[in-house]
């Protein structure tokens, strides 16, 4: 029996003793168990998780793209072939924004570019301030610009690196350079002293071809000219196109054309109210019938002035007022108006008649009614506002026969009491009106008898 129990091994033993025993493991276990499961996760292949097969694939094609870019770089050409491209295509731009500005015979063979290809020559031999010139024949140049056929390079000269292939196109390319059409360098074919303005507008044109056959102007409004240097007066408004046609040999011809534009005049007019004012009593309004205007400027003569529409204005006295009123239109254009003396026809006045027939009965001594004036018998005014009067009656030599102070008192056509004869008589009458303006007036009468 005791030879059975010393064969029981430890793992029997540990597994009858400890089978049902129940241990808790310490809390810092389970991450590290995690952590071991996670890395042992990541190093084995699972299509469903991100592992290292995946980080491997997007490693290498990370590197396959940056050896294509980098291969590309090293065949897309030297920076020195860069260079020449960037300066044929400058200069292509330079010679066909250049071209309009003169029209080539394309029957003639010769004309000038420049030619750029040298200038890879000159780089390389160290003269890099220089370029070459060279001619090319008309299948050259057409209407697709510069041949790139250099078989057919002549033997060129060189020139400075200031040479501006602009310069080519401000000289004829052969022919009777006297004859040829030639156009001053950087500017237009013509030139205006001004685009727009107001109605009348004068315009000075000036040609800028130095030299040309002939030449014709067309200014739009059916009038025309044919001198170098020109003027015209559009004297209406409107949009004028005015156009220069230049003449040279072999009928060479240059067109060009502007728009002058001429804006409308305004129209300045008004009225004074009340017609026959009377000053300084009336107050004065001016009515603004102005046309195609939006500003105003007023000047009452008295050293007033307004910018309004309709203004009205109170005098302090009377006098001899110039009104005058300025119009603006939109533009700027403007038109004036002016009224010498406005107020000469004033609700004041004073007037005489031209013959009277006396009364042979006898002097009344010039008091005159509504009676005797239906019979004309006395010489008198008919009047409004009169405060001061002074009247006289002159004969044909200058002598004196009658005066009076009072507006009431007429001529009765006696003198001495004796009835004067039939004739013509000279008067004079000055006093003022009741608003201060004075008067003077100078007649004749003629006396008659029944």
């Amino acid at each position: 029996m005791k030879e059975k129990k010393e064969n029981i091994s430890v793992r029997e033993l540990f597994r009858q003793k400890l089978e049902k025993a129940e241990i808790m493991p310490d809390a810092s276990v389970k991450p590290k168990l995690m952590r071991k499961l996670a890395v042992r996760e990541f190093l084995h292949f699972n299509p469903a998780r991100f592992n290292v097969y995946y980080l491997g694939g997007i490693m290498i094609m990370g590197l396959a793209i940056a050896l294509v870019l980098t291969s590309l770089t090293e065949k897309s050409g030297k920076p020195e072939d860069v260079a020449v491209k960037k300066e044929l295509n400058d200069t292509v731009g330079i010679i066909n924004r250049a071209e309009p500005l003169i029209q080539y015979d394309i029957q003639k063979p010769e004309s000038l570019v420049v030619d750029i290809n040298e200038k890879e020559k000159n780089n390389e031999t160290g003269n890099s301030g220089a370029v070459t010139a060279r001619e090319v024949t008309t299948k050259e140049i057409g209407s697709e610009g510069i041949s790139s056929d250099t078989e057919s390079i002549k033997s060129s000269n060189v020139v400075d690196s200031s040479f501006d292939p602009k310069e080519l196109f401000s000289k004829p390319s052969g022919g009777n350079s006297g004859n040829q059409v030639k156009l001053k360098e950087e500017e237009l074919i013509f030139e205006s002293s001004v685009d727009e303005g107001c109605a009348p507008l004068k315009v000075l044109f000036h040609n800028n071809f130095s030299e040309y056959d002939s030449c014709r102007w067309t200014f739009g409004d059916g009038g025309s000219s044919d001198k170098g240097d020109t003027q015209w007066i559009f004297d209406v408004d409107g949009e004028f196109r005015v156009v220069l046609e230049v003449f040279g040999s072999d009928g060479l011809k240059k067109t060009y054309d502007k728009v002058i534009t001429v804006h409308p005049k305004p129209k300045a007019s008004f009225e004074i109210s009340p017609a026959k004012a009377v000053l300084p009593d009336d107050e004065i309004r001016f009515l603004n019938y102005s046309v195609d205007a939006v500003r105003y400027n007023w000047s009452f003569g008295d050293g007033n002035s307004s910018e309004l529409f309709d203004p009205t204005h109170r005098y302090e006295k009377f006098g001899h007022f110039n009104v005058g009123l300025v119009a603006f239109s939109e533009y700027g254009c403007s038109d004036s108006l002016v009224v010498v003396n406005a107020f000469a026809d004033s609700e004041y006045f004073i007037e005489f008649p031209n013959a009277f027939i006396p009364n042979v009965g006898g002097p009344s001594g010039g008091f005159y009614s509504a009676k005797s004036d239906e019979a004309a018998q006395i010489f008198h005014p008919s009047f409004s506002g009169v405060s001061e009067y002074q009247l006289k009656v002159f004969s044909k030599t200058g002598l004196l026969i009658f005066e009076s102070n009072d507006i009431n008192i007429g001529w009765d056509g006696y003198f001495n009491g004796q009835l004067c004869n039939c004739g013509v008589y000279i008067w004079k009458v000055r006093g003022n009106f009741r608003n201060g303006e004075p008067f003077t007036r100078l007649g004749d009468i003629t006396l008659l008898r029944y």
